[in-house]
């Protein structure tokens, strides 16, 4: 019996004092991929350069999309699609900054490496790395911000087979109210 009066004086309690409230200007972090995948073209050529112009906000779910108040990346990383026996060199560059260098053999790559994994084969450069973090702050108050997202590089040996890519992907959060 006193437990039921103990609920009932607690319910009668958050009902009139304001316990909507509790839902107000909370955040959720929402997880979110920045990236792309860099077709390398087959034939003799060992080379690659192409850019891809992303809307980091459109990114975001779209339910979290326009309430953004924060956004920070967590991870960088790189991985490698299809069969080639040869080696990868290259760089990731943001809005034209060098972002990270990257060395190792095709097979090294078809796990994808990671800077939160500690790999040794992707190295982050602090130029890149500060015009990253610019960017995702931007997004909080302009949600049009856009990321250059660039890829660099060459493979060791030709001619190049079909069906090779190098992703890049920037792991981001964004804090959202709800």
């Amino acid at each position: 019996m006193k437990t039921k009066i103990v609920l009932c004086f607690l319910f009668a309690a958050l009902a009139t004092m304001g316990a909507n409230c509790v839902n107000e200007d909370a955040l959720v972090s929402v997880n979110f991929p920045v990236g792309h995948t860099f077709n390398i073209n087959p034939g003799p050529t060992t080379t690659f350069d192409e850019s891809k112009t992303i809307v980091v906000a459109e990114e975001v779910p779209e339910v979290y999309r326009n309430k953004i108040k924060n956004a920070r990346y967590y991870d960088v990383r790189l991985w490698v699609s299809g069969a080639y026996s040869g080696s990868v060199t290259g760089s990731a560059y943001v809005n034209g900054v060098k972002l990270m260098d990257f060395s190792g053999s095709w097979a090294d790559f078809t796990t994808p490496q990671s800077l939160l994994g500690s790999s040794p084969r992707i190295i982050l450069q602090a130029a890149g790395k500060a015009e990253l973090v610019r960017v995702l702050a931007a997004v909080t108050q302009n949600p049009m911000t856009i990321l250059t997202l660039r890829g660099v590089g060459s493979v060791s040996q030709g001619p190049v087979p079909a069906g090779l890519s190098v992703r890049i992907e920037i792991d981001a959060q964004a804090d959202s109210e709800i």
